[in-house]
């Protein structure tokens, strides 16, 4: 990279710009404050007298849904930490729930590639990942033996909201290099000398997802491609994603190399799924 920079250093540097625009443009606005917020929920007991009441599991579930990645994998580990759920839920949770949020994968289908409107995408997206996730938990799971100390009482002051503040920062920020890391990286990658278009897509797709699909856009291939490409991009999310799911799991004693695994059996699923509709010719066109 330092090489790529100087021998490349206008492309490196335009790289380094789109994912910063990326991350300050699509990240920070939909994800610090929610970030911040669910900070505050966990540390101020906002719901101490329901605790024996509310399935945690199913907060994980909703909210990493509907604002997407990374506040699945981010929302499992607080809520681990906290005594909420137990080793083997977060385990299955942090890799169903840590999906693209539906916003940016409706910009990416509908502006970006041109799909018109379909339910299928989301079925293969979110529906799957949904059904394999709430299957292993009833096979897998396994409910917290011990409650979080019950007579903990609600309570809310500046040092809490200020240590949210900083919480949320401190995780986008680390969301931030990773993101202009791999920008830079997918980058170089275009410019490896690959006569095969598929191969060369799959390398940058796989490496960042949003390079990806950009990297996508520009080429002659049919639609069928194209939608099982973009299908494998969205669901896998490339490795920069991995990266920033390791980032977060960092601070407990979650399993990266387990996250990977059902990930890898979740985008095997997803792909294979959407290979079957194209087979039969049921893609959105």
């Amino acid at each position: 990279m330092v090489l790529y920079f100087i021998f490349a250093p206008s492309a490196a540097l335009t790289a380094s710009k789109n994912g910063l625009s990326l991350w300050f443009e699509q990240l920070l606005p939909t994800l610090l404050p929610f970030s911040i917020l669910s900070y505050i929920i966990l540390s101020s007991n906002l719901f101490a007298s329901f605790h024996k009441k509310i399935k945690w599991e199913w907060y994980i579930i909703i909210c990493g849904f509907l604002f997407g990645f990374p506040i699945g994998s981010k929302l499992t580990a607080d809520c681990y930490r906290e005594g909420w759920i137990s080793k083997e839920n977060a385990s299955i949770l942090c890799c169903f729930t840590n999906n693209l949020s539906p916003v940016f994968v409706t910009a990416v289908l509908r502006e970006q590639l041109g799909f018109p409107a379909s339910p299928l995408p989301y079925l293969l997206l979110y529906g799957l990942p949904f059904l394999f996730g709430i299957l292993c938990l009833i096979i897998f799971g396994k409910n917290v033996s011990t409650q979080k100390n019950t007579a903990s009482r609600f309570q809310l002051n500046m040092q809490i909201i200020d240590a949210g503040i900083i919480n949320g920062f401190e995780t986008l920020i680390k969301i931030c290099g990773y993101v202009i890391m791999f920008s830079i990286f997918s980058e170089m990658l275009k410019s490896l000398p690959i006569g095969n278009t598929v191969l060369k897509l799959l390398i940058i797709g796989c490496t960042e997802v949003t390079n990806g699909i950009a990297a996508l856009t520009d080429t002659g291939l049919i639609i069928q491609i194209r939608f099982l490409l973009a299908i494998l991009f969205l669901s896998w999310n490339g490795i920069s994603g991995l990266f920033q799911t390791a980032s977060i799991l960092s601070k407990t004693d979650l399993s990266i190399r387990k996250y990977l695994k059902i990930k890898l059996i979740l985008v095997t699923l997803t792909t294979g799924t959407a290979s079957l509709f194209v087979f039969l010719g049921w893609i959105p066109i």
